[in-house]
């Protein structure tokens, strides 16, 4: 008996050390390759990010953002994931890939992801196209340089961020202003966005539509681009029963026009020569039909 209680204690001391070993490779891999710069691109030390600070979920996560910028971080969260198992995918996915020769000259990252481990934290931004069988990275302080995914982690990361779903009131808790078969939700926001660029200040605003299947369709304005210029990102993949599109304009003018249906805005000045209007962006507010945030 002694020697059966013995032997459980012993093959249970392995499987911990096999799961502190695990960890510890993880966060090795996670905190970067060997000369990396491994600091948060939020606020420019390692191991803190914003989402960390507003975050008192103390176990090993890792959240995912749309992506916007190179060098930083975009702060609204996107979707969270708190296994084990999937901490694990993110993780081997960063030590299975491979440094990517030459500087990196690629458009806007499709996500950004924060991999939490313990008190450490490591930003990257992330591409994975659809008809990609190898997606890449690289680390929020270092855009130059790449590193290639293998095709199982590609396939595996893929898979996870697809099942995420950004709902309308996780839309309207980060800011967005949405559009649901319920009404529209934060338009505030919207007039603040129309009156700071009336105003030639710098504003950005994020309107998420939603399907009558429930899947958000994007739009992204960003006054201020290149002077006095309106940055248009439009963003239809994750909606799996569309035609999935990306696509980037800069634009003159916000133009608004009051109909009998209510007030619709346009995108003026666009495209080659800025002399034309936007085809990807057009937007209404009915009459009595905005949500009363509560």
């Amino acid at each position: 008996m002694k020697t059966l209680r013995a032997f459980k204690l012993t093959n249970k001391g392995l499987v911990l050390l096999g799961l502190m070993m695990m960890v510890l490779l993880l966060a090795s891999c996670v905190s970067g390759k060997a000369g990396d710069v491994k600091e948060s691109s939020v606020t420019g030390g390692r191991g803190t990010t914003s989402a960390m600070e507003e975050d008192s979920q103390s176990q090993d996560h890792v959240t995912i953002h749309r992506g916007q910028t190179f060098g930083q971080v975009n702060p609204s969260i996107f979707g969270t994931f708190d296994s084990a198992k999937e901490v694990e995918v993110f993780g081997q996915a960063l030590c299975t890939a491979s440094k990517m020769p030459g500087d990196m000259d690629v458009r806007e990252p499709d996500y950004d992801a924060v991999i939490h481990l313990g008190r450490e934290s490591t930003s990257i931004h992330l591409w994975l196209e659809p008809d990609s069988k190898r997606g890449m990275f690289t680390y929020i302080t270092d855009t130059g340089t790449g590193y290639q995914l293998t095709e199982k982690s590609t396939a595996q990361l893929k898979e996870s961020i697809g099942q995420l779903r950004y709902t309308p009131e996780q839309a309207m808790d980060n800011g967005d202003v949405v559009f649901s078969l319920g009404g529209i939700a934060n338009r505030e926001i919207w007039d603040k966005f129309v009156t700071e660029v009336k105003k030639k200040n710098a504003a950005s605003v994020q309107l998420t539509t939603y399907t009558k299947e429930g899947s958000p369709i994007f739009n992204n304005l960003e006054y201020g681009y290149q002077g006095e210029l309106i940055r248009h990102r439009f963003d239809t993949t994750h909606d799996p029963m569309g035609m999935p599109l990306k696509s980037v304009e800069l634009c003159k003018e916000l133009v608004a026009a009051q109909t009998e249906q209510g007030v619709e805005y346009r995108l003026n000045g666009c495209g080659e020569g800025y002399t034309q209007e936007s085809e990807t962006f057009y937007v209404l507010f009915p009459f009595n039909r905005t949500i009363q945030n509560n």
